[in-house]
């Protein structure tokens, strides 16, 4: 039930949406420019040491595309936490579970 309602308030507010995905990746192409502050950012944000959070900058880099697209990878991982987060008998197909068109506009 939950599910839906979060679909019918995507097709209800796209404009938001579109603003959510363009601000999402802004916020990655400064962090990709801006290694430095961005590993200071998660210090302050996580109280960690900076090696943790050089640690973490690494990980999150290392998911991020050149072309601000979601990998594979990354996509198949998302699925199977929302199956499990859902209790899911199956895995969603991906083209049922993610809508592109935020990203391609």
């Amino acid at each position: 039930m939950r599910a839906s309602l979060r679909l019918e308030e995507i097709q209800k507010q796209p404009g938001e949406i579109r603003r959510l995905v363009r601000a999402s990746l802004r916020g990655i192409q400064y962090a990709k420019a801006n290694q430095r502050e961005s590993v200071r950012s998660i210090m302050k944000w996580a109280e960690m040491s900076e090696e943790l959070a050089d640690g973490s900058y690494e990980m999150a880099a290392s998911s991020w595309s050149a072309t601000d697209a979601a990998r594979a990878p990354a996509l198949q991982t998302t699925i199977e936490e929302i199956r499990a987060e859902l209790k899911l008998d199956a895995t969603p197909e991906l083209a049922r579970a993610f809508d592109w068109s935020f990203v391609q506009k």
